[in-house]
């Protein structure tokens, strides 16, 4: 069965995804994660696990629940001063309900190892899973699943997909677009004497030579990110991409009002159940066409 994956952005939405048709919630985690989204301290994880199961406890005897798993983000470049503090996250996972670890270090995975959590693991090194061989290698050493680079073509994604059957692609979001561990804006802030405060702004935007639209750029602690100037929807392709067998259909909530990621999670749902592609998407860009809804890079290149 196909699970539909989305990112919990902001603590205040949890309870809005929870009663989603989405199948597992992505969180961020202090300390494992690099990204735009909220981080949750290890007792929010805590508590949100908790909710999670007694959701799910509610979800064996009801037909208006479908159950749900809790995934976390792991996405951080690891040095060696930091293993010890990643080594103590993961062994008290031990203890907490976490269905699946998106991570893209090695570090992780043999601390996974050590740990007995492989199964658990996702291997999403974001931009970088390009190739049957890179996926295949991770898959046969015991992971769960991995998920494909949302800056391929369709044809690149789907030769994927075909051959590796427990793959994630990423169907409706903006994408990350290029991650630095130098704090950029920070720096610019300093050269340029910029009196607002650019660091865990989500109000800062840049445009790239070759592009019109604006892109999203965020800095926290880890680094510096840059999102898509165009939110992806697979409308129009998706029913070759479930030809194509994945395991799962990420949409990511970066940057999208938490209305407009519902939508998306209701609209592949409704996809999934068989509805027509073609009318599902219609309404949808209808119903958001203020955003810069297109196809990605299905039908064209990274490099324009």
């Amino acid at each position: 069965m196909k699970e539909i994956i989305t990112t919990l952005e902001k603590r205040a939405d949890f309870l809005q995804l929870l009663l989603s048709q989405a199948d597992t919630i992505l969180v961020a985690l202090d300390g494992l994660s690099s990204t735009a989204a909220e981080k949750l301290s290890k007792e929010e994880l805590c508590d949100v696990a908790a909710q999670i199961a007694d959701y799910n406890a509610k979800a064996v005897k009801s037909e208006h629940f479908n159950k749900k798993k809790l995934a976390i983000r792991a996405n951080m470049t690891f040095h060696e001063g930091m293993l010890s503090t990643v080594e103590e996250m993961l062994a008290s996972l031990k203890e907490i309900p976490v269905d699946g670890l998106y991570f893209s270090d090695p570090a992780i995975y043999y601390l996974a190892k050590k740990y007995d959590l492989v199964d658990r693991l996702v291997y999403d090194p974001e931009t970088l899973m390009t190739s049957i061989n890179d996926g295949q290698w991770w898959l046969d050493h015991g992971v769960q699943s991995i998920c494909i680079s949302p800056l391929l073509t369709l044809e690149e994604t789907v030769e994927i997909l075909s051959a590796l059957h427990r793959a994630i692609v990423t169907v409706h979001g903006r994408t990350l677009m290029s991650r630095s561990y130098r704090k950029l804006l920070t720096s610019y802030q300093e050269i340029y004497e910029k009196d607002v405060d650019l660091s865990h702004n989500k109000e800062v935007t840049l445009i790239e030579m070759k592009r019109e639209g604006t892109m999203p750029v965020y800095e926290d602690e880890t680094g510096t990110l840059i999102y898509s100037d165009n939110v992806l929807d697979s409308f129009d392709f998706i029913e070759k991409v479930l030809a194509s067998d994945p395991s799962g259909l990420l949409i990511e909530g970066s940057y999208l009002p938490i209305e407009e990621q519902l939508a998306a999670v209701q609209a592949y749902r409704q996809i999934l159940d068989g509805e027509d592609p073609a009318i599902i998407g219609k309404e949808y860009r209808e119903q958001f066409h203020g955003e810069p809804l297109d196809s990605g890079y299905y039908e064209q290149k990274t490099v324009r």
